[in-house]
């Protein structure tokens, strides 16, 4: 899945529950003090989705046990959902919830979850929101370098000795499919209509998508990795380093353009939390 479903230390867990909510847009922190009635209380994860008309407040309870959940842990749950007027909680663990805890949280706003499970669950918006962009961003730096028509590089293309420019065609030439194929995962982000068949669907497992995708796409190419979250790290990487030969012909990467002062700029820089 996402990341590894049996991580050994308990802050491990919290780390990756709070790590794959901010992947998929909402804000997260771990251990977290709340104020109730009963005065400050320490959840393991309090994540809010500021994009939800309500802002809808989600806690978390992180249990790395050897062992199912008790129904006493839920009962816990159940008066620290009600004080600090959470939405949603999730009882987070390794083995889920046992027979009667499971039946106490039926009908409630409390879901229990292995880690596995929480991941499923939010696989097809992380998928959607955070692997398919970042691949589709970090494809369109060399794309650049490799589409049929860019007036720009062409400039700076004239001005190469010729043994560059032999080492450039060389580059073009063997990067130009990869660059495109995976600038395409930016598809789903700027529609929802467009579709490029098995491209753009979310895959169901990891293995498959080496060998139906990846293999069309970069034939000849072993991605060794056991987890998407891996794989987006071994796809970022490749294309890092095939921009960097682009770059090493030029001296650097061309197409940086300082912006207009007050048009342009960006904030300051969101934490990144991917790798």
């Amino acid at each position: 899945m996402i990341d590894d479903p049996y991580p050994e230390k308990w802050q491990d867990l919290q780390l990756g529950v709070r790590r794959i909510f901010r992947n998929v847009g909402l804000s997260a922190d771990v251990e977290v003090d709340l104020v109730t009635p009963r005065g400050l209380v320490n959840v393991d994860v309090l994540a809010i989705d500021g994009q939800s008309v309500d802002k809808i407040k989600y806690i978390v309870e992180c249990k790395n046990w050897g062992k199912t959940i008790p129904q006493s842990v839920v009962h816990s749950f159940t008066t620290v959902m009600g004080e600090t007027g959470a939405n949603i909680g999730f009882i987070i663990s390794k083995h889920g919830l046992q027979s009667g805890a499971k039946e106490y949280t039926r009908n409630t706003n409390i879901v229990g979850l292995t880690y596995l499970e929480f991941q499923q669950r939010y696989f097809e918006a992380w998928w959607k929101r955070y692997f398919c962009p970042r691949i589709g961003d970090a494809a369109d730096r060399v794309l650049q370098y490799t589409e049929e028509f860019n007036r720009y590089r062409d400039k700076e293309y004239n001005k190469l000795p010729p043994e560059k420019k032999k080492e450039f065609d060389h580059l073009r030439s063997q990067y130009m499919v990869h660059s495109m194929t995976f600038s395409m995962f930016n598809f789903p982000t700027l529609s929802s209509k467009l579709n490029t068949g098995t491209l753009l669907d979310v895959p169901s497992d990891l293995e498959g998508f080496k060998k139906n995708v990846l293999s069309s796409i970069a034939p000849g190419i072993e991605w060794h990795c056991t987890t998407f979250r891996g794989l987006l790290g071994i796809i970022l990487e490749f294309l890092q380093d095939v921009e960097a030969e682009f770059n090493s012909l030029f001296g650097g990467y061309i197409f940086d353009i300082e912006p207009v002062s007050g048009v342009g700029e960006e904030g300051p820089p969101i934490e990144d939390e991917c790798l």
